[in-house]
């Protein structure tokens, strides 16, 4: 794989087709790049991490081992450590709260605290949902959303 601002879009779904390789070799140019023969001689793949260039492709290398390796049975405790995040299920992930339930008069949502299950698993869904039309409203088109999740979010609306 050839890190080059020429490639395909680095993505979620990129990301999981690479995690089940066995083996994978990042190739890096810097500044203007690699001998063309090289690349069609031995690249089967050029990926970019976005729409913009950068001096070399050391660190666009290290964006996709980061986001690969974490995809990689053992390598993270459990797959639900990453199964629930953003990108993973084409929706950006729900807010997160931590300790203390009250910072600057900013309490945790009730819900999170309740103990019901079912509600929090649903709080989590239209938070992501919520998320997701207002910072990538984009993604929508191409999430697989349930009957209930597009009723939510006509109500929202």
């Amino acid at each position: 794989i050839y890190m080059s601002p020429q490639g395909k879009v680095f993505n979620q779904g990129i990301a999981i087709d690479l995690a089940n390789y066995e083996h994978i070799v990042l190739l890096c140019g810097h500044y203007e790049g690699i001998d063309q023969r090289v690349i069609d001689e031995i690249v089967d793949m050029e990926l970019s991490v976005g729409d913009f260039v950068m001096t070399g492709g050391e660190i666009p290398a290290m964006t996709v081992i980061d986001t690969v390796s974490r995809l990689v049975p053992g390598v993270l405790a459990a797959e639900t450590s990453y199964e629930n995040e953003s990108h993973f299920n084409g929706l950006l992930e729900y807010p997160q709260y931590t300790r203390p339930a009250v910072w600057h008069e900013k309490p945790i949502p009730d819900v999170l605290i309740s103990g019901h299950h079912a509600k929090i698993e649903q709080w989590k869904r239209e938070q992501s949902l919520i998320n997701t039309l207002k910072k990538r409203p984009d993604m929508l088109e191409k999430a697989e959303l349930t009957k209930e999740d597009i009723k939510f979010l006509k109500e929202y609306k």
